[in-house]
């Protein structure tokens, strides 16, 4: 059984879908690697088992969500019987923040229960720092200007309740025009950072990352080629597009004490010993461990792109974009006409 509770989900087809994935181990005399291509060896068939997450505040009971069995044809081909699985989910559009969530699956046949529980990261103080900053009308981020690169000292925020990892992605948006056509396309790169770990899991303190303009130059150009014959790019969305004027958006996602624990066992060893323990929040009735984990996670974003700093000059972040030595030659160019680029 695997499930990461997020307080705002919006699922499949924009519903806010919560999905849980439950399968069951299997054991017979054909080979592991022939029974995992046989869909029932994995999967619960219908009726087979129910679920429900029971949601308590501070050991006080406040609601029951059931879970309902449906089936997808999105998964990758690998060891496992594809495309087709089963996910099992249920709609709600806001989850309690800082409440518990407990996950019982009992298999209808026998009445046998396993249980796992999660408790939700707290949205109240988790927020991007300082205020006076991000709550600009039109923050601005430089990397560069007349002739240097500068680093980036605002990407910066407070940790939340039963958040402890945290991990800053930069999007930077792009469009490209095709020129004899006039076609528009919206494009981002996702600019992803190290995983930082909070001491505790009880919010408040500062935590965040230092952006290097150098660097943000550099992943821009190892990210892109230049563009075929007919296409132009545009720094942000064009005109007509949502958020014209946007270029920059940050993005921290925060992740449960279990799901970080998970995470810590799953990394990759560097030590002599290659052999990892298994980590597990699920357990049945007595005690024993079954194989998952239940966690929680968050993220928090700019309310809208931030713009990359220019005055106007020759020499800002901006043009070191379109002019530079590691992205010159990658076809961002000023304005189209009046009706393109923003810049």
């Amino acid at each position: 059984m695997y499930g990461l509770l997020k307080q705002h989900d919006d699922g499949q087809d924009g519903n806010p879908h919560h999905i849980i994935k439950i399968n069951k181990a299997f054991l017979g005399k054909a080979g592991v690697n022939e029974m995992a291509q046989v869909r029932d060896s994995s999967e619960y068939g219908p009726g087979e088992i129910t679920a429900v997450i029971e949601v308590t505040n501070n050991g006080t009971y406040v609601k029951t969500y059931p879970l309902t069995r449906i089936e997808n044809s999105d998964k990758e081909a690998g060891d496992f019987y594809s495309p087709d699985h089963v996910l099992y989910y249920f709609i709600e559009d806001t989850l309690l923040s800082g409440y518990d969530y407990r996950l019982v699956i009992t298999k209808t046949a026998t009445g046998d229960q396993v249980f796992a529980e999660t408790r939700l990261i707290e949205e109240e103080g988790f927020k991007f720092i300082p205020k006076s900053y991000w709550n600009a009308l039109i923050p601005k981020v430089g990397f560069y200007k007349d002739g240097n690169y500068f680093t980036f000292n605002k990407a910066f925020w407070n940790t939340a309740v039963n958040g402890r990892r945290y991990q800053l992605t930069v999007r930077f948006h792009y469009t490209e025009i095709n020129i004899v056509t006039g076609q528009e396309i919206a494009k981002s790169l996702d600019w992803v950072f190290p995983a930082l770990k909070s001491a505790d899991i009880d919010g408040g303190d500062e935590m965040g990352t230092e952006i290097d303009g150098e660097d943000f130059y550099k992943f821009i150009g190892s990210k892109l080629d230049p563009p075929s014959a007919n296409i132009v790019r545009c720094v942000g969305r064009a005109v007509g597009l949502t958020n014209p004027a946007g270029h920059l958006d940050f993005i921290v996602d925060a992740a449960g004490e279990d799901f970080n624990t998970y995470l810590e066992v799953n990394e990759p060893s560097i030590g002599i010993v290659q052999e990892r323990p298994e980590y597990t929040n699920v357990f049945d009735e007595n005690g024993n461990e079954q194989v998952g984990f239940f966690s929680a996670r968050y993220s928090i974003s700019t309310k809208e792109s931030r713009l990359l700093s220019t005055d106007g000059n020759a020499g800002t972040s901006v043009t070191e974009l379109k002019t530079g030595q590691y992205t010159g030659d990658l076809g961002f160019i000023a304005k189209v006409d009046n009706s393109k680029c923003p810049l």
